[in-house]
């Protein structure tokens, strides 16, 4: 019937759905990120407190994300300082204190071990999305779970988390948010990944511009 047949060749019922022509510009974006992000080798892993990522970047290039995210944790506990090392974990009030750099090595290697799918600048970007608010966030990136009585809780570590590229977008690295969520939050809202925000609004913006002016003519 020409009622059940769309002009592209699909039927309407399934691009309204989200069938094989949403899968396939869902894969097109997925590629087109992919694109833009560098190789590992291309990584700059220059630190400015001393540290070697090099045992994060040779995870990220085994593919191997669950030796990858203890690494990260590892990584992170140097980075907070002598107190963390000791007592093994970091406070939130430490995150502030991580330099700039150090920070954005970590967030480059997973976007780059993961074709721009793990790392904070994913998180930071699904965390704006859904409002700063923590159960949707939790949800989206699926760090919780349903029991059977419906009640939501977090996923036990670290078996119930997925350690691959099926898993959600900003799965990755994982960060311990049952004494709270806010040392997640300092990382989030770390000045490392200001720059690469507001840069990415301006352009937004500029692009908006430059639509709305070539439509004038």
């Amino acid at each position: 019937k020409l009622g059940d047949t769309s002009l592209f060749g699909s039927s309407t019922s399934s691009l309204l759905s989200g069938g094989s022509a949403g899968e396939a510009a869902a894969a097109a974006a997925a590629a087109s990120t992919a694109e833009k992000e560098p190789s590992l080798d291309e990584i700059d892993i220059t630190s400015e407190a001393g540290i070697d990522y090099s045992p994060l970047r040779d995870a990220l290039k085994e593919g191997d994300f669950k030796k990858a995210d203890d690494q990260h944790r590892i990584l992170l506990i140097k980075l907070a300082g002598e107190g963390a090392v000791k007592r093994g974990w970091v406070y939130f009030s430490e995150a502030k204190n991580m330099p700039v750099k150090d920070l954005q090595v970590m967030d480059n290697l997973w976007r780059a071990g993961s074709k721009g799918r793990f790392g904070f600048t994913p998180q930071r970007e699904i965390y704006n999305q859904q409002q700063k608010q923590w159960a949707r966030f939790f949800k989206r990136i699926n760090w919780t779970t349903l029991t059977e009585k419906e009640s939501v809780v977090y996923r036990k570590w670290p078996g119930e988390f997925t350690y691959s590229l099926d898993a959600p977008k900003g799965h990755l690295p994982l960060t311990n948010a049952l004494r709270g969520t806010q040392l997640l939050q300092a990382l989030l809202e770390h000045p490392a990944f200001e720059k690469a925000s507001t840069k990415k609004s301006i352009d937004d913006v500029t692009k908006q511009q430059t639509a709305s002016t070539n439509k004038l003519f």
